[in-house]
């Protein structure tokens, strides 16, 4: 298969299923984040795309960068469950042992501009056990980004990803297994194309080497990884996955974590 079939699977995921339930994992490498955003601080290349002032690089050149990351592995674990943009559930495991919940439980009337949206989730979170929000690491907030987490499994439908990965130099390898389902790993690395204003969410930026493992018959990202010297420093990775399974309301109304299996 070549790489224009596997973004074009990519971008027809939202038609590919209805409902969705999966159980994914975030892995970071502190140190590499770090590496990066000194990097992105210090050329003028990087403080061009990411809109940085001459004013704020004088400054971090002068003193340290407050970097969120610690120094060395993060990540959390999560669960998501979704049955469309008005219904949908996260859990992320927390560092203290407790549980974040937000979710959708149906839609309501944005009182947006005519031209704008006319309604929106009914949003609602909850925090069962630990401490107090005070008490999370800076980097977890990323895990309460609902958004972000559901980028790999409804693609082009939130985050037009199959068009920020046609800017990459790209390569089809497999069939591969992953998370119990059949897969095809799509290779990418930065070429002639690549604009350093690349906004490459769920992937992220500075790396050397991209891949993605896409299902074959769903279109949905089983994994997102961000390389830097042949080692992954970001990495999204599902690590079950159900598609069209009956979602009750409970799913979306219950303030206590579920019950997974």
């Amino acid at each position: 298969m070549e790489p224009e079939q596997v973004l074009e699977l990519i971008r027809s995921a939202p038609e590919r299923h209805g409902t969705v339930r999966a159980a994914l994992r975030y892995r970071g490498a502190g140190l590499v984040h770090k590496e990066i955003r000194e990097s992105i601080m210090r050329s003028e290349a990087g403080r061009r795309a990411f809109g940085v002032s001459a004013r704020e690089a004088s400054e971090a050149i002068e003193r340290p960068i407050d970097h969120p990351e610690p120094d060395g592995p993060f990540g959390w674990s999560c669960r998501a469950w979704r049955a469309d943009e008005y219904h949908w559930r996260l859990e992320a495991d927390r560092p203290d042992g407790g549980t974040n919940i937000l979710a959708s439980s149906g839609r309501t009337r944005s009182n947006a501009p005519p031209f704008g949206p006319q309604y929106m989730g009914r949003f609602w979170r909850n925090r069962v056990g630990g401490g107090s929000w005070e008490e999370d690491p800076r980097w977890f907030t990323l895990a309460n980004d609902h958004y972000w987490t559901f980028y790999a499994l409804v693609t082009d439908e939130i985050c037009g990803i199959s068009g920020e990965l046609h800017f990459l130099d790209l390569t089809v390898e497999g069939p591969v297994t992953w998370a119990g389902r059949e897969a095809l790993r799509l290779v990418g690395v930065p070429g002639a194309r690549w604009d350093l204003e690349w906004d490459p969410d769920p992937l992220s930026w500075g790396a050397d080497e991209y891949e993605v493992v896409v299902d074959a018959e769903r279109g949905g990202l089983l994994r997102c990884a961000s390389r830097l010297r042949g080692e992954d420093f970001d990495a999204l990775e599902v690590e079950e996955i159900h598609f069209d399974e009956q979602l009750g309301g409970e799913v979306f109304d219950s303030r206590q974590p579920l019950p997974w299996r």
